[in-house]
């Protein structure tokens, strides 16, 4: 085993040896080659930081946001709440997983044509798919819940959790009709 280690050792050392023998010979050359290696490292970092965000954006839309079908739901943009929040005086966003019971339940009384004539304004819809832990630090909930936010200013002024409604059919609708949403229609 020692002399296998000591033949691997040796032809290391000898690689190495006419390796910078060859680059010796060939500064200029080998400079650029080195500097073409950095710019593309550099260009490939970025293009791919850019295309993370692109295609997170791109399975929303399909998965998510393509399946919704409440005309009452706005889809917002992955990464822009934050944005979308301080620029608009007055929003209202719902937070959530787009899965699991409540939300489930939320979206079948959403679609259902007898509760959408009594829902009189529309919302944002973020659904909480990546950076979960982020968005629940900032907002202050439970991404495994659906939250409702109602922000002015920039500042969140109302909220509620449809998992603390006791009775979902019948408070929904009118708790959120409760929430000081403007009309978002512009």
């Amino acid at each position: 085993m020692e002399r296998y280690l000591a033949i691997v050792k040796e032809k290391t050392l000898n690689f190495w040896q006419k390796f910078i023998i060859i680059v010796s010979e060939n500064e200029r050359r080998s400079l650029m080659i080195a500097a073409s290696l950095v710019i593309f490292a550099i260009l490939f970092s970025a293009s791919a930081a850019f295309a993370q965000k692109t295609i997170r954006q791109d399975q929303l839309n399909e998965l998510v946001f393509d399946s919704l079908k409440s005309d009452h739901l706005i889809p917002l943009n992955y990464r822009t709440v934050d944005q979308k929040i301080k620029e608009t005086k007055a929003i209202s966003i719902m937070f959530s997983q787009p899965n699991g019971t409540s939300f489930d339940n939320v979206m079948t009384i959403l679609d259902d044509p007898n509760q959408q004539t009594m829902l009189n304004r529309k919302f944002y819809y973020y659904p909480i798919v990546y950076d979960s832990e982020t968005i629940a630090q900032t907002y202050q909930l439970d991404p495994r819940q659906v939250t409702f936010i109602f922000f002015h200013n920039g500042k969140e002024k109302n909220r509620f959790v449809v998992e603390g409604l006791k009775d979902l059919n019948n408070e929904f609708i009118p708790e959120l009709n409760r929430l000081p949403m403007w009309d978002l229609k512009k």
